[in-house]
């Protein structure tokens, strides 16, 4: 898997691109809110959305882009060269209109609809510049999301980059080379979250029962405090965890039962493997 390095994207690294979103759900406005961030003009972005949120309503008001109700809404003048489809799986066949007036000749479309192989894209959209397949995570709505990209074959590296930079706005992009890594992706890093909540929700409960007033800030510090010492440093997180530990005493105590054969990793793997098989049953029901 190639990681593309966090870099500043700067507006003249994406201004001469034409960008469709078509679905502003949490990822569409995520998208849209971080375009504006990166000054791009609002002459540059087109949205395609039946049910407008407030926030997507605010969004338009205050940066004045066009909000389009159905494809077949789009002028024929307007070409994208980036196109999000951002649509749950059972929308997508809506979007068939698009192979009309070949709108996305010219465009690259990146696909985040769930459980959708490029296969499936391309019996929708015929008449593209090339198809990618994404996944990513909730913290992209903060621009600190983890993404992975798998680009069909007839993608030249050049047309790459443009997309690296376009994902880059939500925060580290990776690429694979593998399409079914995307099912271990969501399992891992989509689902990652969730497991990072379950594990800081539980040590608040921990701490409000031992007594602590203010037990949510304080577990939330410390796993702040962590994560920032981490990467303060060169240390990796065991050489941390070693760090913590002595010989005899408290952590020591904890991780005996925490890092034991049926411990944390354990019951984590365990339940990553059952995430994954569902992302792959899903993806065949979708």
């Amino acid at each position: 898997m190639e990681i593309m390095p966090k870099k500043k994207t700067t507006a003249s690294s994406l201004n001469k691109e034409k960008f469709l979103i078509i679905g502003a759900g949490n990822m569409g406005i995520a998208v849209i809110k971080s375009l504006f961030n990166h000054r791009i003009s609002s002459k540059k972005i087109v949205v395609i959305e039946k049910n407008q949120s407030r926030e997507l309503k605010k969004l338009k008001r205050l940066n004045k882009f066009e909000i389009k109700n159905s494809i077949d809404k789009i002028n024929n003048l307007y070409q994208p060269t980036i196109t999000l489809i951002a649509v749950k799986p059972n929308q997508l066949k809506t979007l068939n209109g698009l192979n009309k007036d070949n709108k996305l000749s010219n465009s690259i479309v990146v696909s985040v609809v769930a459980g959708k192989k490029i296969k499936d894209l391309n019996k929708v959209f015929k008449k593209t510049s090339g198809i990618v397949r994404a996944m990513t995570n909730t913290p992209v709505s903060v621009n600190m999301g983890t993404t992975i990209v798998y680009f069909e074959r007839k993608i030249k590296i050049k047309q790459k980059r443009p997309i690296f930079d376009f994902m880059s706005l939500l925060g580290q992009v990776s690429e694979t080379k593998k399409e079914n890594l995307i099912d271990d992706f969501t399992a891992i890093f989509g689902s990652g979250p969730a497991y990072i909540y379950l594990f800081i929700n539980s040590l608040i409960e921990i701490a409000k029962k031992s007594g602590f007033k203010n037990p949510e800030g304080m577990v939330l510090q410390t796993f702040l405090g962590s994560i920032l010492l981490l990467l303060s440093g060169q240390k990796k997180p065991s050489d941390l965890q070693k760090k913590v530990t002595s010989k005899g005493g408290t952590t020591e105590a904890a991780l005996s039962i925490l890092a034991s054969n049926e411990g944390l990793k354990s019951i984590l793997t365990k339940a990553v493997k059952k995430a994954a098989k569902r992302s792959r049953e899903l993806s065949k029901i979708i």
